[in-house]
C-alpha cells in the first residue's frame, strides 16, 4: 500500500498522512478505506489503479459507480472511464486493487474532464457456529448484510489531448511572527480552469537536506494557494536559502520542471 500524501487547502500547508485517515469510514466492528481518491489519466497514461482496503475481520463486498450528473461530465462518461472490477468481495484484513482505464471517444474535444466514482460497501458476516448449549441462529440471520459506508469518492481527471497542467511559484516569503510556520511560498497556476496534480519539495540550497515533501491537488477554479515551510522541531539553519521544487505530477519520475530558491 502507497503512502498517502495530501494537501489540506483549509489549513494550507502540506499534510502528511502514511495512514489512511482521510478515506477511513468505521462503524461498529466495520473498517474500510481506498489507498487514494486521485486518479490523473492522459494520452500517455490512460490506465491507473487504487486498492480497497478491508480492515475489519469480515469479508466486505465493495461496489463502483460512476456519477454521470457532475457538471461538465461527458454524456457518455461510463463508455469513456472504465473499471474492473466493478464489485469485488474483500476478505477480512486484505486488501485489492481496482484499475481505472480511460478510452475517449473520437468526437471528445481537447480538454480536461472530471469523472467521479463512487465507492461503497458491505460487510457480508461470517456465519457463526453456535457453542455447545446455544441454539442455532436463523437461517436469515445469517445472510443478513449490514450497510456499512457511505459513499468514498474518487475523482479522476482525463486529460485529452492536452499537456500536464503546471504552476509558478515565488520565493521564499518569511513570517517571523508565526509560531507554526517559517514562511511559505506563493504558488500560482498557469490556467485555473485546470486542476494541478503534483509533487513539490523544500530543500537547503547548500546541504540539500529535504525539509517537506509531498503531493499538491489544487482543483478546477482554484488560482493559487501558499506552501508553507513548517518551523518542526529542530530549528533551520539561519541565514540558509530554501528552494521549492515542482513536478508537474505525482508521485515524481523526473526531474523537475521548476525550481525557485531565494527568502
Amino acid at each position: 500500500m502507497s503512502k498517502l500524501l495530501s494537501f489540506n487547502a483549509k489549513k494550507s500547508f502540506l499534510a502528511f498522512a502514511l495512514s489512511l485517515a482521510p478515506f477511513l469510514s468505521v462503524q461498529a466492528q466495520v473498517s474500510v478505506a481506498i489507498s487514494d481518491n486521485i486518479i490523473v489519466l492522459d494520452d500517455k497514461s490512460r490506465s491507473g489503479a487504487f486498492e480497497l482496503v478491508n480492515l475489519g475481520s469480515d469479508p466486505t463486498e465493495f461496489r463502483l459507480s460512476i456519477n454521470d450528473k457532475l457538471v461538465g461530465t461527458p454524456n457518455d462518461a461510463s463508455k469513456i472511464i472504465r473499471w474492473s472490477p466493478a464489485r469485488s468481495l474483500v476478505s477480512g484484513n486484505r486488501t485489492t486493487a481496482v484499475r481505472i482505464s480511460a478510452r475517449p471517444t473520437p468526437q471528445l474535444a481537447a480538454n480536461e474532464y472530471i469523472f467521479e466514482l463512487g465507492v461503497t460497501a458491505e460487510v457480508q458476516p461470517l456465519p457463526k457456529t453456535p457453542k455447545a448449549g446455544e441454539e442455532e441462529a436463523p437461517a436469515d440471520a445469517l445472510a443478513m448484510k449490514i450497510p456499512v459506508v457511505p459513499t468514498l469518492p474518487v475523482t479522476v481527471y482525463l486529460r485529452h489531448q492536452m499537456e500536464a497542467p503546471k504552476i509558478d511559484a515565488q520565493p521564499l516569503q518569511l513570517t517571523p511572527n508565526d509560531k507554526e510556520m517559517m514562511g511559505y511560498f506563493p504558488v500560482k497556476k498557469r490556467n485555473k480552469d485546470h486542476s494541478f496534480v503534483g509533487q513539490v519539495e523544500v530543500i537547503e540550497k547548500a546541504s540539500g537536506k529535504k525539509i517537506i515533501s509531498g503531493r499538491l491537488h489544487l482543483k478546477q477554479g482554484t488560482e493559487s494557494t501558499k506552501v508553507n515551510m513548517p518551523r518542526g522541531d529542530v530549528p533551520l539553519a539561519a541565514g540558509a536559502v530554501y528552494c521549492l521544487r515542482i513536478w508537474d505530477s505525482f508521485p515524481a519520475t523526473t526531474e523537475p520542471y521548476s525550481v525557485v530558491c531565494g527568502n
